[in-house]
């Protein structure tokens, strides 16, 4: 009793309970990087029994706005040559532009394992993405449905291969996604690891059995699903078929998740601040009807981290020479904590030499969500007239 007594009186309250505090946010961080996010590195989704033997037969649709050239010119031809044995590609045009029309129409007709439908609409009526899809899902000819977005490559031509696996495991599959940014410079930089956290957390969901979103260039149902929810939800919205969706209809043990670098897909952003802000507040735009106990999950996180490196900081500031070594210590541990984790992990996401400036985003990661969560997204989901 008096050795304690003696404790309280040299480091006074305050100082014991400031590192009860780091030690409790140091076991939260603990909690997330050793144990969560672990369980990405160690998915591996051989591992489940097949539920369907025969080989699925895949219809990837991808809903194109618009003159989009690059699609043309890149993306389409990646899809058509996918070495898999028996997927098609439907393309659903969104626009009224003849000669784009005509030049989709020529690309078809020179590939056996291509369809192509039009949506006109016009100046009065927006036509969703999942008006669009609905269209899609009508003209294909395969019941495993796979969805991706213009701007978006996939890795390799197996993407559509081991996908297919991803559908003999589940009737809600989903990959990874990494945002390609053209210029590469420290501001690209943050904005990758955001949207990898980002994706971290929900992956880390994913493949404990409670998938509630996946990324909108790489996922896929079936259509006996989809017949029997009759289709998607929130009809007015001009998203939400990746989570709003898969949350009303997921049950666990339904849904695969399928992470290789394969299967993964990399999506176009912007390299400027304020357009990258804009995408990425619009994906996230429906977060405002999930789960509370999703929402809270990547804000337990952030909130944690940012305490640690401020109690951290304090310590160092205020305590005596012993107990600032002792919250040095918590800090370089938990560090190395999470380094190694998201080594072990980056490589799922198709990330790769992060390593030497991960600890910059560590530090601005809560700070860069924050400033993401300030404002809604100007692109807001559009409605039906």
């Amino acid at each position: 009793m008096n050795f304690f007594n003696q404790i309280i009186e040299h480091y006074t309250w305050a100082g014991i309970a400031l590192l009860a505090i780091i030690l409790i946010l140091f076991v939260t961080q603990l909690y997330y990087y050793a144990i969560v996010y672990r369980r990405i590195h160690r998915f591996r989704l051989v591992h489940r029994n097949k539920k369907y033997c025969e080989e699925p037969f895949v219809s990837v649709i991808v809903a194109v706005r618009g003159e989009d050239e690059r699609f043309l010119g890149e993306q389409l031809p990646t899809l058509l040559a996918q070495t898999y044995n028996v997927y098609e590609v439907v393309v659903v045009y969104i626009g009224r532009d003849v000669d784009y029309y005509a030049e989709l129409q020529r690309i078809r007709d020179q590939r056996s394992n291509m369809k192509l439908t039009k949506l006109s609409g016009n100046g009065r009526i927006y036509i969703t993405t999942k008006q669009a899809y609905n269209v899609g899902i009508k003209s294909a000819q395969y019941d495993n449905l796979l969805f991706t977005t213009p701007g978006t490559i996939p890795a390799t031509v197996e993407w559509v291969t081991y996908m297919a696996h991803a559908f003999e495991r589940g009737i809600i599959v989903a990959g990874a996604s990494a945002p390609h940014f053209e210029q590469k410079s420290l501001k690209t930089f943050l904005m990758r690891m955001a949207e990898f956290h980002y994706s971290r957390n929900h992956m880390a969901m994913s493949v404990s059995d409670r998938i509630y979103v996946a990324p909108r260039s790489n996922f896929g149902f079936t259509r006996k699903l989809y017949e029997a929810t009759r289709g998607f939800n929130h009809l007015n919205m001009d998203i939400g078929e990746n989570d709003l969706y898969i949350q009303s209809v997921t049950r666990p043990q339904r849904s695969a998740v399928m992470l290789s670098p394969k299967s993964l897909v990399y999506e176009e952003r912007p390299s400027t601040w304020r357009e990258w802000l804009d995408v990425v507040r619009y994906n996230r735009s429906t977060a405002d009807y999930y789960p509370t106990f999703i929402k809270t999950f990547g804000m337990w996180e952030a909130g944690s981290r940012t305490l640690f490196f401020l109690a951290t900081i304090t310590a160092l500031v205020v305590l005596p020479l012993e107990l600032k070594i002792f919250a040095l210590a918590m800090a370089l541990l938990r560090y190395l904590i999470v380094a190694l984790s998201t080594r072990l992990t980056a490589a799922k996401f198709g990330e790769q030499g992060i390593m030497l400036n991960y600890w910059i985003y560590d530090l601005l990661g809560p700070a860069i969500d924050y400033i993401i969560s300030l404002k809604k997204s100007n692109n807001s989901p559009k409605a039906w007239i």
